[in-house]
């Protein structure tokens, strides 16, 4: 195990050419079958429908004729089908990094991740696929349901120790044409359309989230960017870019991290404030929100990294207030998406809300008057 399939084994462009004997060939490839072992019969069904907003998850159940089997069921993945979303996934060029943080940067992360059989793209367009370990023997949380504090705990240390791993290395800068820093012109120029283009539905459907201060705060969201991308861009380090709950498995004392296309380079504070924002019920963490500022700083000095902690909390202010932009952005595609996602999308942004609110996020961002 440990190589990873590529465009020689042939990219399908949807699950209905994923057939057996690619995934034969795939399978070979990465060493989870010998060679005298073929995939003989393979069911696939949608996965987690809903639950991702860029991409399609497909579960594959394998049968095997031959030689020793390999894994009774895998993960393939896809690009997402609905244009607004596909849209926002090439311009800001989200699907590459997966693609490269799986064949490049996952062996050397301190963070576990699923076992990849497959990971290519197309040279001529962002068209990919990606075949990995199912992870669903492991303990997951519905995103709607919010992370425990234990489950909290064990994501801060995790992400912690990712941030550690990549802080200020000087391997930063090879990566930096995939994973751009988080003040680049493609995000400045690109993030206020985005908001921009979901900021009238989110105000209709996400109405009883609004105070005035964050309707007026939406309404002049792309008149902060630059302050925000400055602000979350050092020091920096390697980030998730979408630390959220639905993309965590629980091993014990471990965790494994899967969805890495919105990874980037910025200051690891921004992963933090993702995950608190999004992921964690407002009752499960009232009255503790400090606590989860000084288990991250603990938790980077834990792996050499000594951060001071009022510098963090102002980031995390800010990046607080900058990830509203994740439940506005998804309402254009509102008539478009099932329901799943809509009730994701809404419970994203309500949260999101809550916790700007909470954290008196919009007090770390100087006077536009």
């Amino acid at each position: 195990m440990g190589n990873i399939a590529g465009l020689e084994v042939g990219l399908p462009r949807s699950i209905d050419e994923v057939d057996a004997a690619w995934m034969t060939e795939v399978l070979r490839v990465s060493g989870a079958i010998e060679g005298d072992t073929s995939v003989v019969s393979m069911t696939t069904t949608p996965f987690a429908v809903g639950a991702g907003l860029l991409s399609l998850l497909y579960r594959a159940e394998l049968g095997y004729g031959g030689g020793a089997a390999g894994p009774d069921t895998v993960i393939v993945k896809f690009p997402i089908d609905i244009p607004h979303q596909r849209e926002i996934a090439d311009q800001l060029g989200f699907y590459p990094r997966e693609i490269r943080f799986y064949r490049e940067v996952a062996p050397h992360s301190p963070v576990r991740t699923p076992v990849v059989h497959a990971a290519m793209m197309d040279e001529g367009s962002t068209d990919f696929v990606v075949v990995m370990e199912d992870l669903s023997h492991h303990e997951s949380t519905d995103q709607r349901d919010g992370a425990s504090w234990e489950q909290t705990l064990k994501s801060i240390d995790a992400m912690a120790a990712l941030h550690a791993k990549w802080h200020e290395h000087p391997d930063l800068a090879d990566l930096a044409d995939t994973f751009p820093p988080m003040l680049n012109p493609g995000y400045l120029h690109g993030l206020p359309q985005i908001f921009a283009a979901g900021w009238p539905n989110a105000q209709v459907h996400g109405a009883d989230y609004l105070t005035p201060e964050l309707r007026m705060f939406g309404d002049r969201y792309g008149d902060h960017m630059e302050f925000m991308l400055a602000t979350a861009n050092t020091p920096a380090t390697f980030v998730h870019g979408d630390w959220r709950l639905d993309n965590l498995f629980f091993d014990g004392e471990h965790v494994k991290v899967i969805d890495f296309q919105i990874s980037g380079l910025a200051s690891g504070v921004y992963d933090l404030a993702y995950f608190v924002s999004q992921s964690i019920d407002p009752e499960v963490r009232a009255g503790r929100e400090d606590e989860l500022i000084d288990r991250y700083v603990a938790a980077l000095a834990a792996n050499g990294v000594a951060r001071d902690r009022d510098e963090v909390a102002h980031q995390f202010k800010v990046a607080v207030a900058q990830c509203f932009i994740y439940g506005v952005s998804s309402f254009p595609s509102w008539d478009a998406l099932p329901e799943r996602s809509r009730d994701l999308v809404k419970l994203l942004f309500g949260r999101s809300a809550q916790a700007i609110v909470d954290f008196d996020a919009l007090s770390a961002f100087p006077s536009l008057d």
